[in-house]
């Protein structure tokens, strides 16, 4: 378990200066994928070793099973070019892979470890402030995601003490000068789970629907502008690029079903560096921010559901309903909190970013693998 918790602290202290703050550098692109495989081999070398959770082994080859059955599907269907499939392939494994591996591993970290973790996410996160002072400008996109993970780590890493919750308070703060409306959605979630949650979410407990209603209210407030302009009012607006892409993922689904169109088609990185037909066959490519050097082909997530049609949306909501009713067993509600905030985090993100297949979510994704274990953790002692 050494072994593991040494390890598994140094992989996190490289991981948030490198795949979020400055991984548009140069030669930083392709960390948070070499990272990925570096534990992927290190969970298959610890297989055998002590004090491993084997509990997720069979699902997680499950999903791998899946995602071979949507490679094949996509190299037959031939919709892009087999070089956008295997580019695909490649953010698609990522985050469940870090998830897997994470809650296979179930580190134990020491009170030290967890200090070094913290310090160097501290470290990480006033640095960025430090480099990139000029708010509003596009480089401070991470600076929200930095300061979220930061503040939820700090909770979950430090004493429970009314001056560290209020510290984790202060620093999800300080990302509203990410002026991202994204995350003023999210800091109203963690405002209310840090303040006001004091029990579980649970639908036949009393209360339930109240609180449900108040957070999804705190959260669409506070990101209501954005949310208008692309969603609401501006959903008819044919020159808007967002609008059109969740559009035309519509028509792809009804029209590719029950597969969707397959891996690079729409919607990822792939699909806009290997430039998708689909593009014309829907009529996108003449939108501004969507033609072959636009940069919104791959800035929501959900859009990406046309790729693996209706029957993928069914694996991809019972994956998450399993997740939640785990959450609902954690027995620390720090972990809990924590927990279901990153899932409120990676829900709120997709709606117009691409985060959840990027190296940026891999922190949301590590945390919630560490609250899975956390029982496990618990009742060792």
């Amino acid at each position: 378990m050494n072994a593991i918790a040494n390890f598994y602290t140094i992989f996190w202290m490289i991981y948030f200066p490198t795949c979020i703050a400055y991984n548009d550098l140069p030669g930083f692109g392709h960390v948070d994928e070499y990272m990925t495989v570096i534990l992927m081999v290190f969970t298959l070398i610890a297989q055998g070793w002590k004090g491993i959770n084997r509990r997720p082994w069979k699902e997680f080859l499950f999903f791998l099973g899946v995602l071979a059955f949507y490679i094949i599907y996509s190299l037959i269907m031939a919709v892009n070019v087999s070089e956008a499939v295997w580019y695909d392939c490649i953010q698609q494994i990522r985050p469940y892979s870090i998830l897997y591996c994470t809650w296979i591993l179930n580190p134990n970290f020491s009170k030290l470890q967890k200090k070094l973790m913290v310090g160097v996410m501290l470290i990480t996160f006033f640095a960025f402030i430090f480099f990139n002072p000029i708010v509003g400008e596009e480089r401070n996109a991470p600076l929200g995601q930095l300061a979220m993970c930061t503040a939820m780590t700090y909770y979950l890493f430090t004493d429970q003490t009314k001056d560290n919750l209020w510290i984790s308070a202060v620093i999800a703060i300080i990302g509203l000068l990410s002026m991202k409306f994204k995350y003023y959605g999210e800091f109203g979630a963690w405002m209310f789970m840090l303040f006001y949650m004091k029990a579980k979410f649970h639908p036949r407990k009393s209360g339930f629907l109240f609180k449900i209603a108040l957070l999804g209210f705190i959260v669409l407030m506070l990101g209501w502008d954005r949310f208008d302009a692309y969603y609401v009012s501006g959903i008819d607006d044919e020159e808007l690029a967002r609008p059109m892409m969740y559009k035309a993922s519509w028509q792809i689904l009804l029209d590719y079903i029950p597969f969707g169109s397959g891996l690079g088609t729409f919607g990822t990185a792939a699909a806009a560096v290997y430039y998708t037909p689909l593009m014309y066959e829907y009529d996108l490519n003449g939108i501004w921010g969507l033609d072959g050097a636009g940069g919104f082909m791959c800035d929501a997530f959900y859009v990406t559901f046309a790729q693996i049609g209706f029957a993928g949306i069914i694996i991809f909501c019972m994956f998450w309903i399993k997740r939640l009713k785990q959450f609902y067993q954690i027995i620390d509600m720090r972990y809990y909190k924590v927990a279901m905030m990153c899932f409120f985090c990676l829900a709120i993100e997709s709606t117009a970013d691409s985060s959840y297949l990027s190296g940026k979510s891999m922190g949301f994704f590590m945390l919630i693998a560490i609250c899975l274990n956390a029982n496990r953790l618990r009742f060792k002692g």
